[in-house]
């Protein structure tokens, strides 16, 4: 232990490990568990639409929004390709290589300050406000416009130094800039930091630090200029996916506009300076993990503590003036800060916790970690500085922990339910529309869903099915649900086109199987969710389609999973639909022969109508008691249209009579 202590101790850490220990803590932060999160949000939509439907689609997809950050995707989709797993890897690298970049930048404007650079490099390495890293596929692309942003930047401060390759390097650095300025509008007014950057930079009295800081810039202008010009006159779709909001407020009421702008700044530097670093500390708590997720994330937290703490204590630097560097930083820090919510606040947009509006804290991540380093550097003890800094990293850790669980749980969701659907339903008749409950995910919608569908069930080239959720679309995107209406709806790129003769309503909820409505039965379950049990009776259970036609893409959905009583009443299900009695029958034996129970009493109906139609009576009425049991008043009714349509369908005897009688006064079902 003594040997060990002592080797601890003659460790002594220079810069030259920095870009290591970024990519360590990068990996470490963001990368547990890689391999078990998949796509999500729009990034299923956009993954199908270029493999299904082609490049030229995707292109299109991207011309209403960003159509040259839609030509990266272009070049990244075929070399990386489908594997969710390759772009969690990618997303883990590019993230790395924005603080590292930032770390080059302080490093050169603030050589002698290595040990404040490196804290607010780590700082913008596990920002927590902005939740959405996993979104690997979308934030990959993200990273990759910041990094051409912040490799302009640092091109820019090498050509200022290098006499030898100044034009090349300036040349290159006005490449980058285009390329952040042209493809998307988070970092578009952080362009304007280079006037703060170049000032700082040069030497020299006022007046020529300032001549000098112009002259450097204006070429960075001209390129801005030219970028403006071309989205407010010749960009047909610059207000297609937000609108100037504020300024349209201001034209309303100055007065009234102008107090918006200041509440919203005012609001957002709490949130994105403070509020972001405090919340990982309010919520350590609140997980809601299982014992051994639990567990994990404290280690995690005490881990990298742990190891950010030691590597600080160890890190190498000359003694600086911590002064000189807040006032230097900070100056950077507030500039950036404030350029950032240009494209927030005049859109109307504000940054959030919550997902997707946690996004707009993206562009506030720069200048909120460089004040924040800069503020730390005011404690004048170095010891409460550097445990202070590891405290800071290793809470942000256990959020990135916390909301890495939910895209994994989200990923697995979406599993069962495309296991479970297909297991279910071969296939679908052509311009099926599906109407389901809100999923119990956070980061997929019915939207986005719907881009999955149509890879499992629609031939390459074709969009076949619409997927929504009953509670918000049905009268509005989908204005009737009376059959024979048609409906179509541009999705992103392809247009959808279907009839409303063709709805099929569909039910899922975890650990509760998935399930198809049955419109006799389930026209008043009251089991359900409101805007989906009013839609029940408009499903077509004919749009199902006997001959298998799906194929589960392996790379996202692996292999089968076990067959668990959910698997069982899938295939039941589909054999009821078949009027296959005797299969659904020996289906029941194998279901129930797994020791398990049902999650909904509904569950138990196919096997209920089985029984009974094999003159099975006792088992029938065996099983309807116990899922009358769940529910006597939800459960009762359902039994008695249940119970009715098997005395219209089973041929009459005495015993069928018996049972009926009985099972009409057992549940109180009218003759």
């Amino acid at each position: 232990m003594k040997n060990f202590t002592e080797k601890i101790n003659n460790i002594k850490l220079t810069t030259k490990t920095t870009p290591l220990f970024l990519l360590f803590i990068s990996a470490l932060v963001y990368g547990l568990f890689f391999w078990q999160r998949g796509f999500y949000w729009d990034e299923f939509p956009w993954m199908w639409t270029y493999f299904q439907l082609g490049s030229e689609m995707l292109t299109k997809t991207f011309s209403t929004s960003r159509p040259f950050w839609g030509m990266i995707y272009q070049i990244t989709i075929p070399i990386v390709g489908a594997n969710p797993w390759a772009w969690q890897l990618l997303a883990i690298i590019l993230r790395w290589l924005t603080a590292f970049l930032l770390w080059k930048i302080l490093c050169t404007l603030y050589p002698k300050h290595e040990k404040q650079n490196l804290w607010a490099s780590l700082f913008f390495l596990v920002y927590p406000g902005m939740g959405q890293h996993f979104i690997a596929f979308m934030y990959s692309h993200f990273y990759i416009v910041l990094s051409a942003f912040l490799f302009s930047l640092y091109l820019s401060l090498l050509a200022i130094k290098s006499e030898k390759y100044r034009i090349p390097l300036f040349i290159s650095s006005y490449f980058f800039a285009f390329v952040n300025l042209i493809t998307m509008e988070y970092f578009y007014f952080l362009e304007f930091a280079r006037l703060i950057i170049f000032y700082q930079f040069l030497s020299g009295d006022i007046k020529r630090r300032l001549i000098s800081t112009f002259k450097l810039f204006l070429p960075y202008f001209g390129i801005f200029l030219g970028v403006t010009i071309w989205r407010a006159f010749f960009f047909t779709y610059q207000n297609a996916s937000y609108e100037y909001v504020l300024l349209d407020a201001i034209r309303e009421n100055f007065f009234s506009g102008i107090l918006l702008l200041i509440n919203n700044v005012l609001l957002s530097f709490w949130r994105t300076v403070f509020q972001a670093w405090l919340n990982p500390f309010y919520d350590i708590g609140l997980t809601g993990f299982g014992p051994l997720t639990l567990s994990l994330m404290i280690i995690l937290l005490i881990v990298t503590i742990f190891l950010v703490g030691i590597y600080l204590f160890k890190f190498k630097t000359e003694n600086s003036n911590d002064k000189e560097f807040t006032q230097s930083a900070g100056w950077l820090g507030l500039i950036f800060w404030g350029l950032s919510g240009g494209a927030v606040w005049v859109s109307g947009n504000m940054p959030q916790f919550n997902f997707s509006m946690d996004r707009f804290m993206l562009p506030f991540m720069l200048g909120s970690s460089i004040l924040l380093a800069s503020m730390i550097a005011l404690i004048k003890n170095q010891r409460t500085q550097m445990i202070l800094v590891a405290l800071l990293i290793g809470f942000a850790g256990s959020r990135h922990f916390q909301l890495e669980d939910i895209y994994r749980r989200d990923w697995h969701t979406q599993q069962q339910l495309f296991w479970q659907m297909t297991e279910r339903i071969p296939n679908f008749e052509k311009g099926t529309i599906l109407l389901a409950n809100d999923f119990p995910v956070t980061y997929f919608s019915d939207n986005s869903l719907t881009g999955p569908l149509n890879w499992i069930y629609s031939p390459p080239g074709d969009m076949n099915l619409m997927l929504y959720f009953a509670s918000f679309r049905v009268g509005k995107t989908l204005p009737s649900v009376e059959p024979g209406q048609p409906h179509q709806l541009y999705y992103i790129g392809p247009t959808f086109y279907g009839n409303t003769t063709n709805i099929l309503a569909v039910y899922f909820e975890p650990p509760k199987c998935f399930r198809v409505l049955d419109p006799e039965v389930e026209e008043n379950n009251r089991l359900l969710p409101p805007a989906l049990r009013d839609v029940a009776k408009y499903t077509n259970q004919n749009v199902i389609l006997f001959e298998k036609a799906y194929q589960l893409p392996s790379q996202f959905y692996g292999t089968q999973p076990e067959k668990d009583w959910c698997y069982y009443f899938s295939q039941a299900e589909l054999a009821r639909q078949k009027k296959d009695w005797e299969s659904v029958v020996n289906i029941a034996e194998q279901a129930f022969a797994l020791g398990d129970t049902p999650n909904d009493p509904v569950e138990r109906f196919v096997y209920i109508e089985g029984y009974a139609h094999v003159n099975n009576w006792e088992k029938a009425v065996k099983l309807s008691k116990e899922s009358y049991q769940v529910s006597k008043n939800y459960v009762g009714p359902m039994l008695c249209k249940l119970w009715s349509r098997i005395e219209r369908e089973t041929e009459s005897s005495l015993e069928q009579q018996a049972t009926i009688s009985q099972v009409r006064s057992e549940f109180g079902c009218s003759p």
